[in-house]
């Protein structure tokens, strides 16, 4: 199993093969697109693993992902 963190796309290259992301904290990451067959652009929610995309995800997945993490750093504060 691999961890994959919720990112918004700000942008994406020309090519498709890259793309510039923000998980939340406000810094935008240049990443690498493994779906290009997707068609990911600006504003859609994806998945990265270790600077990469691996999906498109859409709200209520983003909403499920949320609610995970927050049950794991609940447990874990505990």
């Amino acid at each position: 199993m691999c961890w994959a963190t919720p990112a918004l796309v700000k942008s994406v290259s020309s090519d498709n093969l890259k793309a510039i992301v923000d998980y939340g904290d406000g810094i935008q990451r240049e990443v690498i697109n493994a779906i290009p067959d997707e068609n990911i652009q600006a504003g859609d929610t994806v998945l990265v693993h270790a600077g990469v995309i691996i999906s498109k995800i859409d709200k209520n997945e983003l909403e499920e992902q949320i609610e995970f993490l927050e049950g794991i750093f609940k447990d874990f504060n505990e």
